[in-house]
C-alpha cells in the first residue's frame, strides 16, 4: 500500500465500505506480502483484555486448503433443489487470503476451571478478543482497498480436523480483491445464487455533555 494521507472523508468511506460483505473474488490478483503483513498486524497487535493471546491467527493463501475449508461451510440458508433441500456454501471463504482465528489453548485462564458466571466472563473476554481483531481487520483491510467477509458457518470440530488446528476454530475470514463489475452478492462458484442482504439498522448515540 502506497504511503497517502486519509481524509475524515477517506476513512469514512472506509468505513462504509467495511460494512459490506464480499461473497466473489479476482484471484488474479495477489495481496503484496507487505499488505499481509500489516493486516496481521492489525490483528495481533489491537486490545485484548490484559493484553492476553486468547487466540492465535492463520493466514491462510494455499488454495487447496481454502478450497477445503469452504467445503466444510454449507450452512448459509437453504436451497430447494430436485434432489431435496441443502444449505448454501460461504464464498466468503474463498478469498484470496483467508484468516482462521483459532483458540489459544496455551492461555490458562484463572477461570477455567470455575463454572457459572465467571466462566461465562472467561468465554466473553475471548469473544471480544476475536470480535476486535476481526473489526480492526476489517477497517484496516478496507482503507487499504480490500474487501473482506466473516463466516461462523462450520462445524469447529469439523473444521480444525480440516485445517489441522490445536484448539477450536472461532472465526474464519476471507480478506482480497473484489471481482469488477459483479455484485458483491453473487457466490463466487455460483452466478445463479445471489444473498440477501439488509440496510444497516440505525444505532441510535446520545450525547452526555
Amino acid at each position: 500500500m502506497e504511503n497517502k494521507k486519509f481524509t475524515n472523508k477517506d476513512i469514512k468511506k472506509a468505513i462504509h465500505r467495511s460494512q459490506h460483505t464480499q461473497r466473489n473474488w479476482d484471484l488474479s490478483k495477489e495481496v503484496p506480502q507487505e499488505d499481509l503483513d500489516l493486516i496481521l498486524e492489525s490483528v495481533t497487535q489491537c486490545p485484548s483484555k490484559q493484553n492476553r493471546p486468547y487466540y492465535k491467527v492463520h493466514a491462510i493463501t494455499n488454495r487447496d486448503m481454502i478450497e477445503k475449508i469452504h467445503s466444510k461451510t454449507e450452512g448459509f440458508g437453504l436451497l430447494f433443489t430436485e434432489d431435496g433441500v441443502k444449505s448454501q456454501t460461504n464464498p466468503q471463504t474463498l478469498a484470496n487470503v483467508v484468516l482462521v482465528f483459532e483458540r489459544n489453548e496455551e492461555v490458562k485462564n484463572p477461570y477455567d476451571k470455575v463454572q457459572g458466571k465467571l466462566q461465562e466472563t472467561a468465554q466473553r473476554d475471548t469473544d471480544m478478543a476475536v470480535g476486535i481483531a476481526a473489526g480492526y481487520c476489517n477497517i484496516v483491510s478496507s482503507m487499504m482497498g480490500y474487501r473482506t467477509g466473516c463466516c461462523l458457518c462450520f462445524n469447529p470440530q469439523d473444521m480444525k480436523e480440516t485445517i489441522g488446528l490445536e484448539g477450536e476454530p472461532l472465526l474464519i475470514m476471507g480478506v482480497g480483491h473484489a471481482k469488477e463489475g459483479v455484485s458483491r452478492r453473487v457466490h463466487h462458484m455460483d452466478e445463479s445464487y445471489t444473498f440477501t442482504t439488509n440496510r444497516k439498522h440505525k444505532i441510535a448515540v446520545k450525547h452526555v455533555a
